[in-house]
């Protein structure tokens, strides 16, 4: 199968890390391993795009660079990873339907709510226009399934699970030595967080950890806070962490993804509340190692974490609320090891990378031989 893959929101070899990269470059190397050719049909970013008319005329042009690109390589089907209203796919509607291919998306996102805003309008319009022109949608999120229900055909909407290559993801003893170690450790308590450190809603949810920690410091004087994670809230997130709980948050810098497993592994735990989260594939690699996890019950959190099974879940910025859950973990240790063991397995049978994107690889060969 030949496919022209397209990802509107953020090109799969983007220099910043974020889950939603993640889950997009993983989708594209599990094709290529499969044997499948694929062409990045454009590095184009279309974020918030219809707020910059400035860059329309380039966008115009490299629509036809792109058109040109992928006629050239004869695909069987376009690919689009993650469309949503910020980001709409712009290209693969036009292009798709100009060389009578095939048209899929995955990760589609559908919300009435941003019809309603003028500012969120065109963005809305453009990425209805690019779900309902799709020859199959794929939803990875209960709730995004359940919203494009409303607009696509059953027989046109797939829901599956995005994942992890669990074998990466697994409790390693020699790994929690070196953390310990390196960091001085030994006889502490962890709750390790990760996360990118931006000034948005991952700002945000450092922030209502770091309080819902700080009186847990006060209380428990083995307990320590890592941070894993850069970006340019940093450096006021360091101080406020001081303020707030002296030398017991100790913030890692990035980590780079391969070495997190040990970290995981050196942790009892991991926190992070998830505000405005999409899913989190921090989640799904904490459980994979054996952590419990303690965060808001949004979306993200809810959909990755079972709920007084593999973790504890609390009302999204209710402080008091995310307090206690980290104190009932760090002190009921026959909690912590059940769900220590049950997070694994949950992980492996509902979140394994391999088995979810077969089901994908196997959709999108029976729709690439649609022609029109």
């Amino acid at each position: 199968m030949r496919i022209a893959f397209f990802a509107p929101h953020k090109h799969i070899d983007h220099p910043l890390p974020s889950g939603d990269l993640i889950i997009g470059r993983t989708l594209h190397d599990f094709l290529q391993a499969q044997g499948h050719e694929l062409l990045i049909a454009s590095r184009a970013r279309l974020r918030h795009i219809t707020g910059k008319p400035l860059e329309w005329p380039g966008l115009f042009l490299e629509l036809q660079r792109t058109l040109k690109r992928v006629r050239d390589f004869n695909p069987d089907i376009w690919l689009t990873y993650h469309s949503y209203y910020k980001s709409p796919d712009l290209l693969g509607p036009y292009i798709s339907a100009k060389l009578g291919i095939p048209y899929a998306i995955y990760q589609g996102v559908f919300a009435t709510k941003y019809r309603r805003n003028l500012r969120t309008w065109p963005g809305y319009m453009i990425n209805k226009h690019a779900l309902l022109h799709a020859d199959h949608v794929f939803a990875n999120k209960k709730l995004d399934f359940e919203n494009l229900s409303r607009i696509i055909l059953p027989q046109k909407l797939t829901r599956t699970h995005v994942g992890i290559k669990t074998e990466q993801f697994s409790y390693n003893s020699d790994g929690e030595a070196e953390i310990r170690r390196k960091h001085s450790l030994d006889g502490k308590q962890v709750i390790l967080s990760a996360a990118m450190l931006r000034e948005d809603v991952k700002a945000e949810s450092i922030t209502d950890l770091i309080n819902a920690f700080a009186p847990l410091s006060k209380k428990y004087p083995q307990v320590v806070l890592l941070i894993a994670g850069d970006g340019e809230a940093r450096s006021r997130l360091q101080d406020f962490a001081a303020q707030k709980a002296g030398n017991r948050i100790h913030f890692l810098g990035r980590i780079k993804r391969e070495e997190l497993h040990k970290y995981y592994s050196a942790a009892d735990l991991f926190a992070y509340p998830g505000i405005n989260e999409a899913l989190g594939m921090v989640y799904l690699e904490a459980q994979c190692c054996g952590l419990p996890v303690v965060a808001y019950s949004t979306s993200g959190p809810e959909e990755a974490v079972a709920h007084g099974q593999t973790g504890l879940l609390s009302p999204e910025k209710n402080l008091p609320s995310l307090t206690a859950n980290l104190e009932k973990l760090l002190i009921d240790s026959d909690l912590r090891a059940a769900m220590s063991k049950a997070a694994p397995v949950r992980i492996k049978k509902h979140f394994d990378l391999s088995d979810n994107l077969l089901k994908v690889e196997c959709k999108l060969n029976e729709i690439s031989h649609w022609r029109y």
